[in-house]
């Protein structure tokens, strides 16, 4: 009888546990981080067992990130402290579009089993929690540590919300082509070699590029790509990409070429009037079919 009522005991703990897990696993899911557009320098560090990267910024070197609304921002903030100091306290000053919104004011004291990586005249200080409800529309926020400290700090956006996505047309290239996904037509514009696409956009906003490679048919299976990105004056970046033909997707108005499956990146976006020109800078391919996606609400961004 004992046995039998152990046994049950250790059934009901043992489903109280499963029970509890995935609503753990459910509640990390809710956050997705991501990086700020710019920042005094990154820093790495060693919290229990492993190494973080955290993003540093000063009362004159803030951290700016700019976010697409309505949605919620978690900011994870470690002020440095002093090895001769227990505890210090300190002020997040938060702006957004250029108008301070408020100051939110902490107190903390060095974390235990944690240190910096790359030095040790400070210690990390706890996590320090702040929230910021984003109204809708992209918007743009500065942070910046009060009170004579430095801190450091991760960014998380609800993965609850995505904003949603609009096409914005090139105005230099090759030519227009419409593809074919399941009953969807699909705009693409059309680069060769030769060719450079140009882009005009006003930040604060991300871009979405997506690529689908032009297959021939002398060209079998996995295809390397790279795609080069530069505004005028500043020196230009390479998206290194593996590609493949895609097996939904067709050309409507071509049978010579197959086009490949869908790859992407995001380019940041900081404010202000912004041209890219993108050249296909590496393939065997004869063309690439791009397309180019932004936030909805940065479509009213003004220069």
């Amino acid at each position: 009888m004992r046995r039998a009522l152990t046994l049950g005991v250790m059934i009901a703990v043992l489903a109280a546990v499963l029970a509890v897990v995935p609503a753990q696993v459910s509640a990390a899911a809710n956050w997705k981080s991501f990086r700020p557009t710019d920042y005094s320098g990154k820093t790495s560090i060693w919290v229990e067992g492993s190494e973080r990267t955290y993003y540093h910024f000063t009362a004159d070197e803030p951290l700016t990130f700019s976010v697409e609304g309505p949605t919620r921002v978690k900011i994870l903030t470690r002020v440095r402290v002093p090895n001769d100091r227990e505890s210090v306290e300190y002020g997040v000053s938060i702006s957004r579009d250029g108008v301070h919104v408020e100051t939110v004011e902490k107190e903390a004291y060095p974390k235990e089993s944690a240190f910096y990586v790359a030095f040790n005249s400070f210690r990390p200080g706890v996590i320090r929690r702040i929230y910021i409800d984003v109204p809708t529309g992209r918007h743009g926020y500065d942070l910046r540590v009060v009170g004579g400290h430095s801190a450091d700090a991760r960014l998380f956006e609800s993965a609850e919300s995505k904003p949603s996505l609009v096409s914005i047309a090139p105005r230099n290239y090759d030519s227009v082509e419409t593809l074919y996904y399941r009953d969807k037509e699909l705009t693409y514009y059309l680069m060769t070699g030769g060719t450079l696409v140009a882009l005009d956009v006003v930040g604060p906003t991300s871009i979405k590029v997506n690529t689908r490679l032009l297959y021939d048919a002398t060209m079998l299976g996995d295809q390397t790509y790279i795609i080069g990105v530069r505004e005028p004056g500043v020196p230009e970046c390479l998206y290194r990409i593996d590609g493949e033909p895609s097996e939904t997707v067709v050309m409507r108005d071509r049978n010579d070429v197959i086009p490949g499956a869908l790859r992407y990146f995001v380019l940041e976006v900081p404010r202000g009037a912004h041209t890219y020109e993108f050249r296909l800078a590496d393939t065997v391919a004869g063309g690439l079919a791009i397309k180019f996606y932004i936030p909805r609400g940065d479509l009213t961004n003004e220069p």
